[in-house]
């Protein structure tokens, strides 16, 4: 049954300018309005929908109600948002962190770079100093 054919059949029930028609992952229709949900069977007929539509605590043959407009699988998949979302995050926080370490690294190489430079740098002083001293801390340069 379509749509149209739903509102038009339902058209005494108030609420019905709400009407929304889903699929259960059963295959089975969920027709809803307002915050009432029926999950349809392939032989409800529609005085059995509007029945369990208009009279929610009596169950029919083919028909499933839910007062609470609740809808089959609406809690796994959000558990399953929830859960993606987390991973997402945890994946995003270790790129950060192999960012960060990618970045100490880089700043230990040019620490150890600039240490260098110094070392050598002052290696080069004390040599001069020596020279114009007569005495180098590198044993007796002047042979005597």
């Amino acid at each position: 049954m379509s749509y149209r054919d739903l509102r038009e059949a339902f058209r005494d029930i108030p609420g019905v300018e709400t009407l929304q028609v889903s699929r259960a992952e059963n295959g089975n229709q969920i027709i809803t309005i307002e915050n009432r949900s029926v999950e349809v069977g392939p032989m409800a007929s529609n005085d059995e929908i509007r029945f369990a539509l208009l009279n929610p605590w009596i169950r029919t043959e083919n028909t499933r109600m839910s007062i609470t407009g609740y809808e089959p699988g609406t809690i796994q998949a959000k558990l399953a948002d929830i859960k993606q979302k987390a991973a997402d995050r945890r994946a995003a926080s270790m790129a950060k962190l192999d960012a960060a370490l990618a970045k100490t690294a880089t700043v230990d190489d040019q620490l150890e770079a600039e240490a260098s430079r110094i070392e050598k740098e002052a290696d080069a002083a004390l040599h001069e100093f020596a020279a114009f001293t007569n005495g180098s801390p590198y044993g007796d340069e002047t042979g005597g």
